[in-house]
């Protein structure tokens, strides 16, 4: 059961991760540098971060960081180190690998990302040699070109 107070950090704590996100967006937009190392001491001395327990405050301020990067990789992009952020853009990818999406850009920037995705790749690239391309069925209505 939630209570008021837990209610009152995850709130503080969303609204110091959007800051933070605003802050590195702003970074990135403007030809500035974003440090997370600053954005963690800041985490490391907030005052609801320190009356948080359960890990209420943690997870709260990892939820924008962790949506920001699902968003990132549907859009083919990767911005940020920080670990929140990574989580939900390997998450993502790895959503799209297991429904049969490769993206070649995405691999070539930045390498597989890990052994499930370069697994899901092999068995998906094993599944279409094994197609027997020349009895398929013929349509022109699908012919490119």
């Amino acid at each position: 059961m939630s209570t008021v107070f837990d209610k009152i950090i995850r709130y503080k704590a969303r609204k110091l991760a959007r800051a933070h996100i605003k802050r590195a967006v702003d970074g990135l937009r403007y030809g500035g540098h974003f440090n997370f190392e600053e954005c963690q001491r800041e985490v490391d001395n907030n005052y609801w971060q320190r009356k948080s327990v359960n890990l209420v405050f943690d997870m709260a301020y990892d939820g924008p960081w962790y949506l920001l990067g699902a968003n990132d990789a549907v859009k083919g992009r990767r911005r940020f180190d920080v670990p929140a952020y990574l989580k939900g853009w390997r998450s993502q990818i790895a959503d799209f690998s297991f429904d049969g999406w490769v993206n070649p850009r995405i691999i070539q920037q930045y390498g597989w990302i890990d052994q499930t995705i370069g697994q899901q790749y092999i068995n998906t690239k094993y599944q279409l040699d094994q197609l027997d391309w020349e009895s398929a069925p013929y349509d022109k209505k699908n012919r490119a070109g």
